[in-house]
């Protein structure tokens, strides 16, 4: 795989990868700590002030929630181990009605 360095981006074949720099990424994890879906203004504005496109940002949030929702998944396993080894059947209070905040298709309300 031939690689080649460009002003901030590793190109492989035809595809750039973007590489962030530490401000940009700091704004941006700022960014993402006041609101997890960012408006069309506010990625206006960060566009100009990272020197980022807009799209370059939107697909930097997407990425960020997904890590953060395995981030989550990790972290619910990690805290019930013995939820997934238990051999009796769940009744009613093992189900999602039964647990305070949570719908019957296991999310959060």
């Amino acid at each position: 795989t031939r690689r080649l360095q460009i002003t901030g981006k590793t190109r492989t074949k035809d595809k750039y990868r973007v590489v962030y720099t530490d401000r940009q990424r700091l704004e941006l994890e700022k960014e993402f700590q006041s609101n997890r879906y960012i408006t069309m203004r506010r990625k206006a504005e960060l566009s100009l002030e990272l020197g980022l496109s807009e799209r370059q940002i939107k697909i930097w949030f997407q990425n960020r929630r997904a890590k953060e929702r395995k981030i989550n998944r990790k972290r619910l396993q990690h805290s019930s181990p013995a939820s997934t080894t238990t051999l009796a059947s769940p009744g009613p209070a093992g189900s999602a009605e039964a647990q305070p905040g949570m719908s019957p298709n296991g999310f959060f309300s």
